[in-house]
C-alpha cells in the first residue's frame, strides 16, 4: 500500500445501518401496489441513485406501476423509521476518531442526495469534520462512474493514489478503484463480487479492522 494521506466514507450501509432499511421500504412500496421487487432486484441498486433506480423499477414493471405513488409510499416509510434514528455501523465512531487523532484528512461520498446526509448526521458534528463532502447533486454520474471520488480526490487536493476509500457495495468499490483510489470493502447486504476480490485493497468484516491500514 502507498502512504494514505486521507480516508474517504461511502455513507449508507457503511457508516450508517441503512441499507435492510432501504430495502424493506422499497419493497413494501411495491407490494402496495401488488408487485413484488425481489431482493435479488434490490441487490443490483445498492450504490447506485435513487433516480437511476426508479428507472429501473419503472421499466421492470412497466404500466402496472405507478412511479409517483410508489416513491410516495417508499419516502413516507422510510421518513417514519429514519425519525427514529438511524444506528451507525460498529467502529464508526472509534475509526473516525482514530483518523483525526493522527491527523489525516476524510471525506463523504455518497451516493444520496444532501438532505439525507444533514438528517442522518443530525445531532452531531461529524459533518463539519468531513474535509469535503460530495453527494448525488455533485456529480452527473453516479456510481460506479469514478466521478464522485475523482472529485473528492480534487476537493482534498490529494492523489487518488494517497486515498482510501472505504465502502459496502461492489459499485462503489469500483468508483473508487477506478478512481485510482485505494479500497477496502467492508460488506454489507452484498458479498463482493469477483473482480472486487481480485481488485481491493482488503475486504474486512467492520470498521474497526481498518484501522491497521492507515
Amino acid at each position: 500500500m502507498k502512504e494514505v494521506k486521507a480516508v474517504l466514507f461511502d455513507m449508507d450501509g457503511l457508516i450508517f445501518d441503512t441499507e435492510g432499511l432501504y430495502k424493506a421500504c422499497w419493497q413494501s412500496a411495491a407490494n402496495e401496489q401488488g408487485l413484488v421487487l425481489t431482493d435479488e432486484d434490490y441487490q443490483s441498486f445498492i450504490g447506485v441513485q435513487d433516480e437511476e433506480c426508479e428507472r429501473r423499477v419503472a421499466v421492470k414493471f412497466g404500466e402496472a406501476l405507478d412511479l409517483e405513488r410508489f416513491c410516495q409510499v417508499r419516502d413516507a416509510m422510510f421518513s417514519a423509521e429514519q425519525d427514529k434514528g438511524i444506528p451507525y455501523q460498529p467502529g464508526f465512531a472509534e475509526l473516525f476518531a482514530h483518523i483525526k487523532q493522527n491527523g489525516l484528512k476524510c471525506a463523504l461520498v455518497t451516493s444520496s442526495p444532501l438532505k439525507k446526509v444533514t438528517h442522518h448526521f443530525a445531532g452531531t458534528d461529524y459533518i463539519a469534520q468531513f474535509d469535503a463532502i460530495v453527494t448525488a447533486e455533485n456529480v452527473a454520474n453516479g456510481k460506479p462512474a469514478p466521478d464522485c471520488y475523482l472529485m473528492a480526490c480534487s476537493k482534498l487536493d490529494i492523489a487518488p493514489a494517497n486515498c482510501l476509500v472505504l465502502e459496502d457495495s461492489n459499485n462503489g468499490m469500483r468508483s473508487g478503484l477506478d478512481a485510482g483510489c485505494q479500497a477496502i470493502m467492508i460488506p454489507d447486504l452484498l458479498a463482493p463480487a469477483e473482480d472486487i476480490v481480485s481488485r481491493a485493497t482488503s475486504i474486512v468484516d467492520s470498521l474497526l479492522d481498518v484501522k491497521p491500514y492507515l
